[in-house]
């Protein structure tokens, strides 16, 4: 008879995140709130969506796996036996971050049925969704190795989502002006391609074929590749994942640190 395997930091983080029922009451938020947008366009009703899932997902999904991954006393204990900590704790990152998409990624699809998109748009809806989870996952554990509190760490990501959400068309619509009378467009580009949840928000509006303003970074993508949807479509789902990949790669440096 073959020995069960031992579950691995992944495994376990990946479980402890999917039975949580705060997880499916954050998701369950989702198709609730596109009950209000049933009777609108389905275009309308993917959009309203997609603005309320980055408003309520980026602190909602800190405030669910810092917590976990800040806990000073088990990761004193498990550094102390793990033969690599780095690799352990960015296991531990990788499964609280599936552990929450699973059940946030079925909240999208849900709200997607609810306001009567089509398949195409709702996958769009599913992946946008899915690149806000992965990126605020990995911020939540780089937060966590870098404090090893809970409250720290929240309140560390919740600036980082202030600015990142909150403050970022304002300062590139300040930029743009500020850099009037130059040549502005350079700075643009940095900030674009460093705000890929930025780029999938225009990529949604282009899957809905929605020609509307979609603000500065919008008017760049349309002079890059047109109105076409696959450019910055694959475009932020790389730099999503190698962002978020580099996060946790030295989340797991700094608590390796930590552990010595």
């Amino acid at each position: 008879m073959t020995a069960p395997r031992p579950l691995t930091f992944e495994a376990l983080h990946r479980r402890e995140l999917a039975r949580d029922p705060w997880v499916w009451v954050v998701a369950a938020m989702l198709p609730l709130t596109a009950l209000s947008w049933r009777t609108l366009a389905p275009e309308v009703g993917v959009m309203s969506v997609f603005g309320v899932a980055a408003l309520l997902l980026p602190p909602a999904v800190l405030a669910l796996l810092a917590p976990r991954l800040a806990r000073r006393s088990t990761w004193a204990f498990w550094g102390s036996l793990a033969p690599r900590p780095a690799g352990a704790y960015r296991g531990a990152v990788v499964g609280s971050t599936l552990g929450a998409l699973l059940p946030l990624a079925s909240g999208a699809a849900a709200a997607g049925a609810v306001v009567g998109a089509e398949p195409l748009a709702a996958t769009a809806l599913v992946a946008a969704v899915a690149a806000i989870v992965v990126a605020y996952g990995a911020l939540a554990g780089l937060v966590a190795a870098a404090t090893l509190d809970p409250a720290r760490a929240i309140a560390l990501g919740a600036v980082v989502w202030g600015l990142g959400v909150v403050a970022y068309e304002p300062a590139l619509v300040a930029l743009a002006v500020a850099f009037a009378d130059r040549v502005y467009e350079p700075y643009l580009v940095a900030l674009v391609l460093a705000h890929p949840l930025e780029i999938a928000r225009v990529a949604l509006l282009r899957t809905l074929d929605t020609p509307v303003f979609a603000g500065p970074t919008g008017l760049l993508l349309e002079r890059w590749w047109g109105w076409a949807p696959l450019g910055p479509a694959f475009w932020a789902a790389v730099t999503s994942l190698l962002g978020a990949a580099l996060l946790t790669v030295v989340a797991g440096g700094i608590l390796a640190r930590r552990s010595r």
